[in-house]
């Protein structure tokens, strides 16, 4: 009896360290990511749409980093705006995010995480993921953080190969190249976020 005690709590101890290790391994960047998708199915038992929209996002936001994602949207352009145009695109540019989540009526990750695989680099890690979508078709899903302050955020997104940032920096780009960045927050001001001629390409409108 005593044996068999002996051989239960060892491999106890063995599965608490094989447990412990692949959660290391999987670094805080995968954590976060699996932990960003988990979230779009919580508060499900939330009948209203947009109420359950509205606490999804509450629990997302936070792991975005919206300044980084305004700054790598505007490119070149971000260096030329003084402090103030720069707290005003983002705030703006993140309340168009906050707006085009919440028309989503469903989890924008998918229902199931086939794989998810990580990569660190200098305070930037990209976590590769392959998501199984509402429909059932299989979905290739990158994840770029950057780490600061000992705190890692998304910074961008890419699903098949499509970047989230890219996409609309060259509309950003595109509207500036027509007008003014001054034009570009009034309009943006204007039409109250939902009628910005900043408009996602359908491979990007898998997320956002």
């Amino acid at each position: 009896m005593k044996y068999k005690t002996i051989v239960c709590i060892v491999l106890i101890s063995i599965f608490a360290i094989t447990v412990k290790q692949s959660y290391l391994w999987a670094g805080e960047p995968s954590v976060l990511v699996k932990e960003v998708i988990l979230n779009e199915y919580s508060f499900s038992d939330i009948e209203n749409i947009h109420e359950r929209r509205t606490k999804q996002w509450e629990e997302i936001s936070p792991s975005l980093d919206f300044e980084m994602i305004s700054k790598r949207v505007m490119g070149e352009h971000w260096e030329k705006c003084i402090y103030e145009q720069k707290c005003g695109f983002v705030e703006l540019f993140t309340n168009y995010l906050k707006s085009t989540y919440l028309k989503k009526p469903n989890p924008i990750f998918g229902k199931k995480i086939i794989s998810i695989k990580e990569k660190q680099y200098n305070g930037f890690a990209k976590v590769q993921t392959i998501l199984l979508s509402n429909s059932g078709k299989e979905i290739s899903t990158d994840f770029y953080l950057m780490q600061e302050n000992g705190e890692w955020k998304i910074c961008d997104l890419a699903v098949e190969g499509v970047s989230l940032v890219n996409n609309y920096r060259s509309q950003i780009l595109s509207t500036l190249i027509r007008g003014s960045y001054e034009g570009l927050l009034e309009t943006m001001k204007e039409k109250q976020v939902n009628a910005l001629p900043l408009l996602v390409s359908e491979q990007s409108a898998e997320i956002y």
